[in-house]
């Protein structure tokens, strides 16, 4: 398509910071391309667990780099589930999960988090079965944007304990919250029952250096990196290097010009599309028009070369749509054009 607006892309649009490339570069010419160990370089682990400590009071000291958090939670499926085993996961859910339950033999179940529904252990007791094994929890998540609360996460740490069930936490999008501070899982699910997951790909624009990392339970951290060693081998030695620059590199502008993304979608569609406004990420999870189809409304976004994704593709229901505001201001004013223009010409019938 020519000159399409891309609001379907699931990655910031800004660059990798310069001090960071170059400590790539450096990393290159010192000669640090060979495999480092497989649970990555202890100085980076370090750098990790440092900063989980001193952010949400973490007391384990049990780490890993991964081949990003798609790695990582690839790994911590292989470790935790056994054929016929089960793991709940949110409704809408990022495409992977469900999937990666497959690959392992497991299955999934899912639990409804859609905008306006509140997480509560009622929620979560309704989705588990006899062979649960463990609960999936994004936030902020991918598609909705959706942050869970303190009480929320305490809600799953409570059904967790009961049932004794692991927590894995996907918290690649940790950074990108826009009305208040993060909330992680750490502090309100029991550190025994939680595997927590994060990366570099989104914070610093770096989704194709593949880097990743998880903090858990001894033992299932050490069974993720027996994994690790006969299937990524390693994550990429060179990124490895350039991630302990990454963790000194402030971040805080790009967030700030996202959060004034996130108000110009709102501003721009909020009239004409119901969609709850994200408190992280940068996706939001507008309801379809009223009466309009899926298909009908992807083909009426094509024919303006718009490209958003079905909800379908997130969830068992087809009642909304994917957009991601990771793009540049004129994309987005494009896009809002495209999305009033579509939402008027459906509602003319």
């Amino acid at each position: 398509m020519d000159d399409p607006i891309n609001l379907s892309i699931g990655q910031a649009d800004f660059d990798v910071p310069q001090p960071v490339k170059m400590a790539a570069v450096e990393a290159i010419q010192a000669g640090h391309n060979r495999y480092t160990v497989t649970q990555g370089l202890p100085e980076l682990n370090a750098a990790v667990l440092a900063r989980l400590a001193d952010r949400y009071g973490f007391a384990g000291r049990e780490t890993m780099i991964t081949s990003g958090v798609s790695g990582g939670l690839m790994l911590g499926f292989m470790a935790v589930l056994d054929p016929g085993d089960e793991v709940l996961i949110p409704d809408p859910y990022f495409v992977m999960y469900g999937m990666l339950a497959t690959m392992v033999s497991a299955s999934w179940g899912t639990y409804d988090l859609y905008p306006g529904n509140e997480l509560t252990e009622a929620v979560l007791e309704a989705g588990l079965t006899e062979r649960t094994k463990a609960i999936l929890i994004n936030s902020p998540s991918n598609p909705t944007g959706r942050t869970l609360t303190a009480a929320e996460l305490d809600a799953v740490g409570a059904v967790a304990a009961r049932h004794d069930l692991l927590v894995i936490s996907d918290e690649i999008y940790d950074e990108f919250v826009y009305d208040g501070p993060y909330v992680s899982a750490i502090g309100h699910v029991p550190e025994e029952r939680l595997l927590v997951l994060g990366g570099f790909s989104k914070t610093y624009g770096m989704p194709g250096w593949r880097m990743g990392w998880a903090a858990g339970p001894e033992d299932v951290v050490d069974s993720m990196r027996k994994m690790q060693q006969f299937s990524f081998v390693c994550a990429p030695s060179i990124a490895q290097h350039a991630c302990l620059e990454a963790l000194k590199t402030d971040m805080s502008a790009e967030i700030d010009e996202y959060r004034g993304k996130r108000q110009r979608m709102l501003d721009g569609i909020g009239d004409v599309y119901d969609v709850a406004p994200p408190g992280g990420s940068f996706y939001m999870f507008p309801r379809l028009p009223a009466g309009a189809q899926t298909e009908l409304f992807i083909e009426k976004c094509l024919e303006r070369k718009l490209l958003v994704v079905p909800g379908k593709a997130f969830s068992a229901a087809s009642t909304h749509f994917r957009l991601s505001f990771a793009a540049s201001d004129s994309t987005l004013d494009r896009g809002i054009e495209a999305l009033r223009s579509v939402a008027a010409e459906l509602a003319a019938g």
